[in-house]
């Protein structure tokens, strides 16, 4: 009896030893936008539960985001009900809009499997294909289990990338070639505050009355006008429209006696900025923008925004005026 048992379990690890030790599945879809908003959202596991297959088998579940915001080093972990188990995932490669490769274990297994989702542009749709990849080595018992783990993970890849399918599709498209993210520094200011009524017919003089406030005591005080006028947005709802009509100056050490003028300095630090072209009345579009690659790169705003008048209106077209748009960021 125990020679029969050793005779089969001899055959079995002889035959293991034949199959396959590397296991490769994948599977794709096509996404109705361009791969750039794909890869930003693969490219962050920071992201990874808005289209997780496994995130739904266990809501309740507990998930700690950490490393590297984007890109290598972005690492979830996560400990759940049975189904889901404990286990890490980490991106260990990540080529700019076009793959990532992760490394993830699962329990207490000390081998790590790997995945890797690729991207393909054609015309405006994109295609992901999501492949795992595992190497088994000499170890015949997981080279049996090799044999049906394509059709035990498959489903989920599928229902994955229909998830993943279904979240960017749901992002608006936008053009982000006008932002970037910028480091900023403090610049000393005149500031006059402004709170006025959305009832109000025209802003517009109210805005260069503010402006003109500044100018006459900065000219007075004799003191140097070292940079473009900017506007920083303190308050803007359906009634009411709140802000600072700003001037950077050489020196704000002289107080205005009337209290009218306050010195001020402008944001230092992270902050996204976005190029406006044309009428200050498109700006709504142009923070809509803002908004929206706020959300895909998962930035929180960390103050008010600004606008920075690059160019003149008294003397540029107004198709042709630049204004660049700032929002700080953590």
């Amino acid at each position: 009896m125990v020679m029969a048992l050793f005779a089969i379990l001899l055959v079995v690890i002889i035959v293991g030893l034949f199959l396959p030790a590397k296991v490769h599945l994948e599977r794709s879809i096509e996404i109705s936008h361009d791969k750039q908003t794909v890869f930003k959202v693969i490219n962050s596991l920071s992201n990874f539960n808005k289209w997780s297959p496994w995130y739904e088998y266990d809501v309740n579940a507990s998930y700690v985001i950490s490393g590297a915001k984007s890109g290598v080093g972005s690492k979830i972990e996560w400990s759940g009900n049975q189904k889901v188990g404990t286990g890490s995932n980490e991106i260990i490669k990540s080529i700019q809009d076009s793959s990532i490769k992760t490394k993830f274990f699962f329990g207490k297994n000390d081998s790590p499997a790997f995945s890797i989702i690729s991207l393909k542009q054609k015309g405006n749709i994109t295609t992901a294909t999501w492949a795992f990849e595992n190497d088994f080595g000499y170890n015949v018992f997981y080279r049996y289990f090799g044999l049906v783990l394509e059709d035990m993970i498959a489903p989920d890849y599928e229902r994955g990338l229909k998830k993943l399918k279904e979240h960017v599709e749901s992002l608006p498209l936008y053009d982000y070639s006008m932002i970037s993210v910028e480091q900023t520094l403090a610049e000393k200011s005149y500031a006059v505050e402004v709170s006025t009524s959305k009832k109000t017919t025209e802003i517009s003089p109210i805005i260069a009355s503010a402006y003109g406030a500044i100018v006459n005591y900065i000219t007075a005080k004799g003191i140097v006008m070292t940079g473009s006028p900017k506007i920083v947005n303190l308050k803007n709802t359906d009634i009411i429209y709140e802000f600072l009509a700003v001037i950077p100056v050489e020196n704000n050490k002289k107080i205005d006696s009337e209290g009218k003028i306050k010195a001020f300095s402008t944001y230092q630090g992270k902050a996204i900025k976005y190029i406006h072209k044309g009428s200050y009345e498109n700006f709504v579009k142009s923070y809509s923008v803002i908004d929206a690659y706020l959300q895909q790169n998962n930035f929180e705003k960390a103050g008010n925004s600004w606008e920075d008048f690059v160019t003149d209106p008294g003397t540029t077209s107004e198709d042709l005026l630049i204004t660049h748009i700032y929002q700080p960021i953590k």
